[in-house]
């Protein structure tokens, strides 16, 4: 047996970007801030930031797009996936973060929103 899932919660550096593929097949990512946090031996705290890009497809691209904005916090949920490409001649290998369940905590509107 194997499991492949991710967790994180943080807040969003950016708005959320949503594109649309020739078909008409919404997809999008956001990148948060993920800080952890932990004392070392001499009880000294330490922290260290990642910033994780998650991906998200149809409906719920189009939902996040809409109500996630730049310092939103969010819960995140989901499956990791290996990407590779080639450019230049030159293979390339990533890691996606694609969510399954997102929930929103202290929203903010994206830029040029209705709400804004």
């Amino acid at each position: 047996m194997s499991v492949n899932r991710f967790q994180f919660t943080g807040n969003l550096t950016r708005d959320t970007e949503l594109r649309y593929t020739g078909d008409d097949k919404a997809s999008g990512f956001f990148d948060i801030a993920v800080t952890t946090t932990w004392r070392d031996g001499s009880g000294k705290e330490s922290s260290e930031t990642n910033y994780p890009r998650i991906k998200f497809f149809g409906r719920a691209a189009e939902n996040h797009a809409k109500y996630l904005g730049k310092g939103s916090t969010v819960y995140v949920e989901g499956r990791v996936k290996t990407t590779s490409w080639e450019k230049d001649g030159v293979r390339h290998y990533g890691t996606d973060f694609v969510a399954d369940h997102v929930e929103y905590f202290n929203t903010k509107p994206p830029a040029g929103s209705p709400s804004n």
